[in-house]
């Protein structure tokens, strides 16, 4: 059986521990949970926003590299007719 202090500060740690995922923190909420069954969909979850990320930073380097190209092909469309 837990004494007091320990019940105490274990319900202190919890509470805390919801307010953290109230106020949006669910990154440290999610690395608890990951010690727990709910492990393989935290870790799902995780998979895919990385894939997510790495898509649209590959989308952007990839308009990024084809922006370039036409600047660099078709400058003068840069430049103002009335000039």
């Amino acid at each position: 059986m837990l004494n007091e202090n320990t019940l105490e500060e274990l319900t202190d740690l919890m509470q805390s521990l919801a307010n953290r995922v109230i106020r949006g923190n669910m990154g440290v909420a999610a690395d608890l949970l990951c010690w727990t069954p709910l492990a393989t969909w935290i870790r799902a979850s995780r998979r895919e926003k990385i894939q997510s990320e790495t898509h649209e930073v590959r989308l952007r380097e990839k308009a990024s590299i084809l922006c370039e190209n036409a600047t660099r092909n078709h400058a003068d469309l840069l430049v103002s007719a009335w000039d």
